[in-house]
């Protein structure tokens, strides 16, 4: 019995340590000293779901309030119409787009650090979606700066954009997690990425693939499915750049 009393322990020591061993860095992210195990990341994305799909619903159904949210006051700023949003042209519609950007940048952040928390094994709870209102400022310019970049790049023969588009998949959290201006988080992601840009790549097909066929799945696969991308998307962040630092050197 006394053996039954230490395994669980040890184990727990054990899955720590492994977990520990695949935290990355951002130099050495920048470095490529990382691996894109797309089947291992999925195994343990879905291990990883277990007691945390309720947070990460619910989460999203607090993103889903507060883009509707935004989305009306931007409308009564602008006088812009929510029920026929086809007739909504001009200067109006521009700037409240530009508002609804600002507003929810800050919300999608909060989704995506869930996961990456998650990967990292700390706590969060779903209101992890309003914590990071105080750099809305610079996740909005990076957006902004991204949708341009990639925008541009899709016009120059489509090529560039795909590889912008995957390259700064990283953006937000790297601005959040890691405290880095738009533009230092938006090449620090396009850098470590472009290391491993077609494992990477793959890794975002094949999440779109599990996504359209939790949709196909009468949505009911969607209950899974979205938990196990979005802590997989976590795990390869924390696989490339690590723990949450405050003033990274890179």
């Amino acid at each position: 019995m006394s053996s039954d009393i230490y395994n669980a322990p040890q184990a727990e020591l054990a899955g720590d340590q492994a977990s520990s061993a695949n935290m990355g860095s951002i130099p050495g992210a920048l470095a490529g000293d990382y691996q894109v195990a797309i089947g291992d990341t999925l195994s343990e994305a879905w291990a990883k779901t277990k007691g945390n799909k309720g947070t990460i619903w619910l989460g999203l159904l607090l993103y889903m309030v507060a883009y509707i949210a935004i989305a009306v006051v931007a409308s009564l700023i602008t006088g812009q119409s929510l029920s026929n949003p086809e007739a909504n042209a001009g200067v109006g519609a521009i700037l409240s787009n530009l508002i609804i950007l600002v507003g929810t940048t800050p919300v999608i952040a909060g989704m995506m650090m869930i996961g990456v928390k998650i990967a990292r094994d700390e706590e969060v709870s779903a209101t992890e979606v309003f914590a990071h209102f105080d750099k809305v400022l610079p996740l909005a310019l990076g957006m902004i700066l991204m949708y341009l970049l990639v925008g541009l790049g899709f016009v120059l023969l489509v090529l560039p954009g795909i590889y912008l588009m995957i390259g700064y998949m990283m953006l937000l959290p790297l601005i959040v997690d890691k405290n880095l201006g738009p533009w230092q988080a938006l090449e620090t992601s396009r850098k470590a990425v472009t290391k491993h840009w077609f494992p990477v790549f793959g890794f975002f097909i094949v999440m779109m693939l599990l996504y359209i066929a939790g949709f196909l799945a009468l949505i009911i696969g969607l209950i899974w499915a979205i938990p196990t991308l979005s802590i997989a998307y976590g795990i390869l962040y924390r696989n490339m750049f690590g723990g949450h630092e405050t003033n990274p050197e890179i």
